[in-house]
């Protein structure tokens, strides 16, 4: 009888457990005990910021610091429909870690659509990084929210979730019973609270630009996300934060000199397309992401922060805001954040260094 090889019988077993509803999540990495690290899942819109922390996580995750239990994606952010599934998996096989179950959710134009100008630079960006136009990954058995609950209730503790895009998928997945008591945190990349917006291009007219991408995109699903949330959970990384950690092409340079683990070899690519490269010689581009994530794991990296109670404007020119209101949902929000720790522990992590 021919068998066949170990791989091909692993992907097969791998595969039955997907469609049979039994998959538990990825195995724990090389030396790491089953449930030591923190279990992590990763919701995002899959922009080129997203890729570069998911590439991030991944170095994390084969350190032992992280146990990434899922990643999923929304079709109502930045990344193109579709092709933000096909980029994470990309992004999860070119580092090693192609068990990783992955989902996508939140299909359609959202309630303010990303402006169709940037979707298509983020498309070029990362196609021509991840090398993947021709690498579409099947749909998954599960929703993005159904894989989050799934995620949550079979990890072998509570979980953090890291959200970097519209909260769309994560509120959906909030709703489900007992999942808020299974999230132990959830750090959000999003919101201005003290400085002004990111809004851009063609998504300004109408607003007064006091919105942050994220939060503009699907405020309905973020104000519910902060409500259905365990009090005390929610770690908002707001662009007050992220003013501190700019993509600088000294940064981008220093990474291209410095590419000793997958992880850091995506970013770099990412980094250096031309697209995306004109931007950050635009100084307009920041660690929006990366630097939720590595808070996550780094508590230092944030220098000050509070804990304040907010809520999300849901109509007229501020639809979106990100307010600090009495009766608002209490979060840790970070304000500061060491430029020069954060490049070190990003550099550090994307090239699998302790």
């Amino acid at each position: 009888m021919h068998l066949p090889p170990r791989r091909t019988v692993a992907a097969m077993l791998t595969v039955g457990l997907v469609l049979a509803g039994q998959w538990l999540g990825p195995a724990p990495a090389s030396g790491q005990p089953a449930g030591g690290a923190v279990p992590v899942i990763y919701d995002s819109d899959m922009d080129f910021d997203d890729a570069s922390t998911l590439a991030l996580l991944c170095e994390e995750h084969k350190l032992g610091r992280i146990d990434l239990r899922a990643v999923t994606v929304a079709n109502n952010g930045f990344g193109a429909p579709h092709r933000a599934l096909t980029h994470a998996r990309s992004v999860l096989e070119q580092c090693g870690l192609p068990r990783v179950p992955i989902a996508e959710g939140a299909t359609g134009a959202g309630v303010h659509p990303a402006p169709p100008e940037l979707v298509a630079t983020i498309e070029t960006v990362l196609t021509g990084a991840l090398d993947d136009a021709e690498h579409p990954v099947p749909p998954s058995p599960w929703t993005a929210a159904q894989l989050i609950e799934r995620a949550a209730r079979t990890a072998p503790r509570d979980v953090v979730v890291l959200a970097t895009g519209p909260m769309t998928n994560l509120a959906d997945a909030l709703a489900a019973e007992r999942v808020p008591d299974r999230v132990a945190r959830i750090h959000v990349m999003g919101g201005a609270l003290a400085v002004p917006g990111n809004l851009y291009g063609s998504a300004l007219p109408g607003f007064d630009n006091s919105q942050e991408f994220n939060m503009w995109m699907d405020p309905p699903s973020a104000q519910r996300m902060l409500l259905r949330a365990r009090p005390g959970t929610v770690r908002l990384v707001p662009l007050d934060a992220t003013r501190f950690v700019p993509i600088t092409p000294e940064f981008v340079t220093r990474l291209g000199a410095d590419q000793s683990a997958p992880g850091a070899r995506i970013a770099y690519r990412i980094a250096s397309q031309p697209d995306l490269a004109a931007l950050i010689d635009l100084g307009i581009m920041y660690w929006w992401d990366a630097l939720a994530a590595v808070w996550l794991v780094h508590d230092d990296i944030v220098t000050a922060r509070r804990t304040v109670p907010i809520s999300i404007v849901q109509d007229g020119e501020q639809s979106g805001r990100t307010v600090t209101e009495r009766g608002g949902a209490w979060v840790r929000a970070a304000y500061e954040a060491d430029r020069s720790a954060f490049e070190e522990r990003f550099l550090d992590s994307l090239n699998g260094r302790r």
